[in-house]
């Protein structure tokens, strides 16, 4: 139910193993402080901007209808 929701960690946690364990359990951005705001616009921009390219190409797509006969 939530899965097109974007996910970014902000966080003051540097290290490569946090960076990997976030986008490992689904972030679809990391970013550390000190952060800047026009930055963060931008990737939230560019990931709003994604998933909606992503729903008109699924949205336009034909959907074979299976039919099974038994």
């Amino acid at each position: 139910q939530t899965s097109h929701i974007p996910i970014i960690l902000l966080t003051a946690r540097t290290s490569f193993s946090y960076k990997l364990e976030g986008f490992e359990t689904g972030a679809d951005d990391y970013i550390t402080k000190p952060f800047n705001e026009q930055l963060l616009r931008g990737r939230i921009k560019n990931i709003l901007k994604n998933r909606q390219l992503l729903q008109e190409k699924f949205k336009a797509e034909e959907i074979p209808l299976l039919v099974s006969f038994q």
